[in-house]
Parts: C-alpha cells; structure tokens; sequence
C-alpha cells in the first residue's frame, strides 16, 4: 500500500514538472536566452514542450497502455472543437504554405486538448498555483537575464532609454507578460487569502513583477494592471456576461478611436498627445482597405499573414517605403484586426461564437473561478486593444484564452448534469 502511494505521488509529481515546463514555454521562454545559445537551443525546447504536451496527455488517460486514449472528445466542449475545425479549415483553404500552415493548425489543435487537459486534470486551486510556479521560474530566468546579459535585456528607442524587454523582443511585450503574471497571482493570493503561510511568498513574487514591470517604461500595460486590477473591486456577487463584455468591448473600443480620436487631432496635438496611437490608427484603416479587397472572409491563413511577403507587402503599400509602417511587420497592433487578417469573417464569427456559447453560464461558476475568468477575459480584452492577442497557436495568451473557455464549458456542463440528476430523483420519489 505504501508503496502504491509512493509511486502515485512520484507519478503525479511528474505530470505536474511537465505542466509547469509547458506553460513556462507558452510564457516566452527561452525568448531571447535562445540569441546566446544559438535558435538550435530554441526550437528544441519548444519542441520538446509540445511533444511532452501530447506524451502527458496520453500517459495519464489510463493506468495502463490498454486504457490509454488519443483524444477525448467529450460533448461538453463540442463548441471548441467545432472552432478549431473552422479555423484549420479556412486556413488551409486560404494559405500559401500548406505544409506550414497544417504545423500551425496543428500546434493550435494540440494546445487546445492540453487546455482542456489542464482543468480536467487538476483542481483550480492547484492549476493556479502551477501557472504561478511557471511564472515565477520564467521571473526567475528574467532576473537571470538581467544580470548576466544587461546588453540584451534593455532596449533603447526614440522615446525612452534602457526600457526592459527582458527575454522578449519589445518592451510591451515583456510588460505585458508581467501583467498577466502579476494578475495570475493576485488570483491566486485572493484565493489563499485566509491562510497567511500559503500566500506570503507569492506576495513577494508579484512585488518583484511590479518592479520589472515599472522598469519595461510602459504606459499601455500599467494602464491595462490598473484596469484590470479594479476589476478586483467589484462584488463577487455581481456576476458580468463575459462573453458579450469582451466582444462588445473589443469592438466599441476599435470603432470609437477610429473615428472620435481623428475627429479631435486638434486637441491632441494642443495637449502633445498622438492622435494616431502611434501610427495604430492609420494602421488599421489599410487593414481594413486590404481586406475588403483580399480574403475577406477566409483572410490569409491562421498565424500566417505576417510570415506571408505577399500578404504584407499589401500592407507596406500604404505607407512610404522607409517608415516603420512601411516595413514592420509586427502584426496588426489590436485583437479584431489580427484576427480577421488571419482567418477572415469566418474566424472572427467562429470565434465570437465559441466565446458567446462557452460563457453563457459563467454566472454559476464558483467564486475563485469566475474571478479568473473575469480578470483574464478582462486582460485579454485590454491588452487586444492595441496589441497582438490571440494570434498565436501556443502562446500564453491562446492557452490561458482557450483554458478560460474549456472551464466554462466543463462549469456549465457540470451544473446541466446536477440539475438533471436532481430531477431524476425527485421522479423516482
């Protein structure tokens, strides 16, 4: 008996490293640590996190080799498998590099089953603390980082001097990704709020992200910390619809800059501001021209524009050759527009169903997991506003979207099963 125990804490120990080290690598790692050692050193580490991903899966399915299942399409997340399908569909129908695309699609497929996976493997409470254990390692490798390659680690641009971009590219990027983990952990913190213990090294963990994020020197994410961080304010008792907030949000935010802030350059010029966003704004107005012309309802092939020349080059031509604009090709700077260049109306509509759907009973999730989903929702929202979100097929930002949507599904499905047992007994009485 004893030792039956021992080698299921010993299993279950394994399973959990493999967790933690794949949502570390959806978390950035090892970013810019792979221009020391080499893009070798890079691929095989996201490589070996999404093939684990698939061996975790399937090792912990069944006791033995007999019970072991591939796939476990239980009905429940009909609607996110039903999204995937739309979107490898479209993608492959639109794409110029089918070989690349179907790695995409299928990076994109995996990381759903392991969101999934996630929630239906462990307890929320655990899940939360092995995203939190993730982040602090990838914390942890940052401050590495710092120390040991200052050169890399800081950027310098017209704006600002020695702004952090720690293993990212871009210090918004970095920020961001502090922010996510900052909100993560203030999850996790208000979960553990009664047990003083449990929660004071984390406390000391989300401190240091403070600092890093103040030294990232960007408005944009503090701005989205704040925000999200009053959501916390609100009564647990005052339960939002999730999914109408986000799609509605998103789509209120990116038709009120587009015409209100052009309408008043005038007052942002008098006041030293950029009406543009930063070039954003006419940004988007060539998205929108390019795509009413091209691909307007498939788009160009999920996470494919910006990898595709012809594709960018549409955008490039509205611009002058030798301005950012004109070159970059960094992606649409706002959820909707990268999304539609992506996978076209299509997508967008599979998406915004998917999330309508998933959340239509996000009222009777329990407290600390509807405060997850609302600070995460809430965050996501905020930060596809003026950046890429949602573009990527395992990055933290899909993976924590896409494991948002898989425990609501389970919640809602959950509650429909209580509800018709309770039923069946009072019949049978």
């Amino acid at each position: 008996m004893t030792e039956s125990s021992g080698n299921l804490r010993q299993r279950n120990f394994k399973i959990e490293l493999i967790a933690v080290f794949a949502i570390l690598v959806s978390l950035g790692f090892p970013g810019n640590l792979a221009e020391i050692y080499g893009e070798q050193f890079g691929t095989v580490v996201e490589y070996t996190a999404f093939f684990l991903e698939i061996f975790v899966m399937l090792f912990s399915s069944g006791k033995n080799w007999m019970d072991i299942r591939i796939v476990n399409l239980e009905k429940r997340y009909t609607i996110l498998y039903l999204f995937v399908v739309v979107i490898y569909t479209v993608s492959m129908w639109a794409t110029r590099y089918p070989s690349l695309q179907v790695i995409t699609c299928t990076r994109l497929v995996i990381t759903l089953f392991f969101a999934i996976w996630l929630q239906e493997r462990f307890r929320f409470e655990r899940l939360l603390e092995l995203i939190c254990i993730a982040q602090t390692i990838f914390v942890l490798f940052t401050l590495f980082f710092i120390i040991r390659y200052p050169g890399f680690a800081f950027e310098t641009g017209e704006n600002f001097i020695d702004a952090l971009q720690g293993l990212y590219n871009t210090k918004n990027t970095c920020a961001a990704e502090l922010v996510f983990g900052a909100v993560a952990m203030a999850v996790l913190i208000h979960e553990k709020r009664k047990k003083w213990k449990e929660y004071r090294g984390w406390v000391g963990v989300w401190a240091i992200q403070i600092v890093l994020l103040l030294m990232c020197q960007a408005t944009g994410a503090l701005f989205c910390l704040i925000l999200v961080s009053a959501l916390f304010l609100v009564p647990s008792r005052s339960r939002m619809p999730l999914g109408w907030l986000f799609i509605a949000g998103s789509i209120i935010f990116l038709f009120a800059t587009m015409t209100l802030m052009p309408a008043f350059e005038w007052f942002f010029e008098a006041i030293g501001k950029d009406a543009t966003l930063t070039g954003r704004i006419p940004l988007w107005n060539q998205i929108i021209d390019v795509m009413l012309e091209n691909n307007t309802f498939t788009g160009f092939g999920y996470g494919m524009f910006w990898r595709d020349p012809e594709a960018y080059a549409l955008i490039h031509a509205g611009f002058e050759p030798d301005t950012f604009m004109g070159t970059m090709t960094s992606g649409g700077h706002n959820m909707l527009m990268e999304f539609w260049l992506n996978s076209g109306l299509i997508g967008l509509a599979a998406l915004f169903l998917s999330i309508l759907y998933s959340m239509r009973k996000v009222e009777e999730l329990p407290e600390g997991e509807y405060l997850f989903c609302f600070t995460v929702t809430g965050y996501l929202m905020i930060n596809g506003f003026t950046e890429r979100c949602l573009g990527g097929n395992y990055d933290y930002k899909t993976l924590i979207f896409l494991l948002v949507l898989a425990l609501c599904c389970r919640r809602a499905d959950e509650k429909h099963i209580s509800e018709k047992a309770g039923k069946l007994r009072v019949s049978d009485t």
